[in-house]
């Protein structure tokens, strides 16, 4: 009776510390699949950039390369599994405008882009899909006949961002290449600002083409 009581007791022993075994193994598996990098990094970019009007107008789109970022970048898996995830902001200074007749406007955008970067390793690459908003203070316009901001304009800027690109990772450097388009959803000035009958609903936008160097810390 004892030798089988004893029996019982140790395979109850040998159970638990079969599950505990498991758990151990669950957790270590699920702790090493966890990945978790956080990049810092230097941008610069060609902007092309103009405007929508409402009604229509014929304006041209201007370029310009005077286009500056520092960005942080995390990038983080989901249930320690799905590793498609990350996170991106900082601050950036674009310069943009538009040519309207023999006018030139050009004026720059200091903004903060809160971006979710989808991404997808394969090699030491990483397919990059950007959907995301930003918010910003434009400043230092400049028309073809020397005139900056007047009570009509309108300073605060934001709106959204989508594009993508590709990165290339030499740990612990990374490069992206990039390219994303800014609409913004805040008017350049009054839609009175010319006449008090007739609305002009102006909306800036951006296609920026990007290089950016991150160095993973």
């Amino acid at each position: 009776m004892s030798k089988a009581f004893s029996m019982i007791r140790i395979s109850i022993v040998a159970g638990r510390l079969l599950v505990l075994s498991y758990f151990s193994l669950f957790v270590f598996t699920n702790m090493s699949a966890q990945k978790r990098e956080h990049l810092i990094g230097f941008r610069a970019g060609y902007n092309i950039s103009g405007i929508d009007t409402r009604p229509t107008l014929e304006t041209k789109g201007i370029s310009t390369n005077k286009n500056f970022s520092l960005l942080y970048t995390y990038y983080h898996d989901l249930w320690g599994t799905i590793n498609l995830f990350g996170f991106q902001s900082g601050i950036s200074k674009n310069s943009a405008g538009y040519k309207m007749g023999d006018d030139i406007i050009t004026y720059d955008v200091i903004s903060i882009p809160l971006v979710s970067q989808f991404h997808i390793d394969f090699w030491k690459m990483r397919l990059l899909i950007n959907a995301g908003g930003f918010g910003g203070y434009r400043i230092n316009k400049v028309s073809s006949d020397g005139t900056g901001f007047d009570e009509f304009d309108y300073r605060y800027d934001y709106g959204f961002i989508a594009g993508g690109g590709f990165a290339f990772k030499f740990k612990p450097l990374e490069i992206h290449l990039e390219s994303n388009y800014n609409y913004s959803l805040s008017y350049l000035y009054n839609p009175k600002k010319y006449s008090s009958t007739e609305y002009l609903f102006t909306y800036p936008h951006s296609l920026i083409f990007s290089l950016t160097l991150y160095l993973h810390l």
